[in-house]
C-alpha cells in the first residue's frame, strides 16, 4: 500500500495486461494531491489497461468525480483503457446521479475481475 495524503491509501497491483489502483479512505480536496500522484504515476507506464478500484472509498466528492473524468480523457488520447469499479455504496450513487455511470467501463466486483 502506498500513498498516505490524510484519510487516503492506495493499493498498487499490476500485470502485463493492467494496472489496478485501489483507492481506500477519503478523495476529496485534502486527498486528491495524493490520488492524482498516484493516477499521474500509473498513466506515465502506459498501461494497456488502468483500473481505478473506488469500492474502498466510504466518501468521494467532486475532486473524485473530476479525477475519473480527466484520467478518462487521458486513456482516450493515449488510445488506452480505463475502467473503474464503483461498488454499490455512496461513490455509485455520486456517479449514477451525476449521470456519469454510463460513459465509463464500469465493472462491479461481482461481475467478475477480468474485463
Amino acid at each position: 500500500m502506498s500513498g498516505s495524503g490524510g484519510g487516503l491509501w492506495v493499493d498498487r497491483t499490476a500485470d502485463p495486461d493492467r494496472l489496478e489502483l485501489a483507492l481506500c479512505g477519503e478523495l476529496d480536496t485534502d486527498t486528491l494531491p495524493t490520488a492524482q500522484d498516484e493516477v499521474a504515476a500509473a498513466e506515465a507506464e502506459a498501461p494497456p489497461l488502468l483500473v481505478l478500484d473506488l469500492t474502498g472509498l466510504h466518501y468521494v466528492d467532486s475532486t473524485g468525480v473530476r479525477l475519473v473524468l480527466l484520467a478518462q480523457n487521458v486513456a482516450d488520447d493515449a488510445q488506452r483503457r480505463l475502467a473503474v469499479r464503483l461498488g454499490h455504496g455512496q461513490t455509485r450513487r455520486m456517479f449514477d446521479m451525476l449521470g456519469i455511470t454510463g460513459r465509463l467501463e464500469v465493472l462491479d466486483l461481482e461481475d467478475g475481475d477480468r474485463p
